[in-house]
């Protein structure tokens, strides 16, 4: 099993060209499965029927797994089963059977505009950290980086002259994405000061724009851990994800009225239906400025004061 696994992990890097982090994701799901299968006693993914499926389905209950983290699973899995069952290594694909858990319907944490720009405006800058977390941060939100595509930003992908990046994305899709001149100061000033000392100090070298204490390349923990110490200066009380400056960057655009279609290829969305998550936001906002602003309802509260 662990050399049907492997074979299918290298077609996913070489032939359809996977990331990384979404070939690690696989793996990760597989290997689930294969120590679900041994610990049965089974040892082919051939002897996976329904019946065994249904178990482990019912172990990842018995783990209090989140329905997401469970269709999660069962999408890898399907897709290994598709492979293997088209390299006729078994002789159906069991995982078709399987409908997706139901998930409830959330929409994306974002933080209203006033809240952003005050969130931003509290980090302090004094120190070398301080001035690459402020870098880091409003460029996060004037371009609506992923986390990944943050930590994997180099140099060479940055054009200060133009306020233009080239985003190495998800699923190795690349796009151009704009940033405007508030983010390009503060880069600037990160770029020609604390990142070189914090670089030259322990002897590194390399090209990644965003580095850590230690002049090395800045992890994706290492941004949650940012967010989280920056967030509690400003609301000890409030706990966000890196996601919420992605989510509050595509809410603000479509309040101001951009398109759809452009907020979708400023995100790297390969589906417009993944942008159109936003939209619920924005329904929101306006049933509140309707609320205040709708005449009638203005008459209507004159008319209640009058008969009081």
């Amino acid at each position: 099993m662990d050399e049907l696994r492997n074979e299918f992990l290298d077609y996913l890097e070489i032939q359809k060209g996977y990331s990384d982090l979404t070939i690690a994701s696989y793996r990760r799901e597989i290997d689930d499965f294969i120590t679900f299968m041994r610990k049965e006693g089974y040892e082919s993914f051939s002897d996976a029927n329904y019946q065994v499926i249904r178990g482990y389905l019912i172990d990842l209950d018995h783990r209090k797994l989140t329905h997401s983290t469970i269709n999660h699973k069962l999408s890898a899995l399907r897709s290994f089963y598709k492979y293997l069952y088209r390299d006729e290594q078994v002789d159906d694909n069991p995982f078709k059977l399987m409908s997706s858990l139901k998930t409830p319907q959330r929409n994306p944490d974002f933080l209203y505009l006033e809240d952003m720009l005050d969130y931003l405006d509290s980090i302090d800058t004094t120190g070398l950290l301080g001035l690459r977390n402020k870098a880091m941060l409003e460029l996060m939100y004037a371009s609506g980086l992923r986390c990944s595509e943050v930590v994997n930003l180099t140099l060479d992908c940055v054009d200060l002259n133009q306020n233009m990046m080239l985003i190495h994305g998800k699923g190795n899709k690349d796009r151009y994405v704009p940033f405007h001149d508030v983010a390009k100061e503060w880069l600037t000033a990160y770029l020609e000061s604390a990142r070189k000392e914090l670089m030259s100090a322990q002897h590194e070298r390399h090209d990644y724009v965003f580095v850590n204490a230690r002049g090395r390349q800045l992890t994706n923990r290492g941004v949650q851990d940012i967010v989280n110490r920056t967030m509690a200066l400003y609301d000890p009380i409030r706990k966000i994800h890196p996601h919420t400056i992605r989510h509050s960057f595509a809410t603000h655009l479509l309040d101001a009225g951009m398109d759809l279609r452009v907020i979708q290829e400023l995100l790297g969305h390969e589906n417009l239906s993944t942008t159109q998550v936003y939209t619920h936001v924005t329904k929101e906002k306006l049933q509140q400025i309707y609320a205040q602003a709708c005449p009638r309802k203005s008459l209507d509260e004159v008319l209640q004061k009058e008969e009081k």
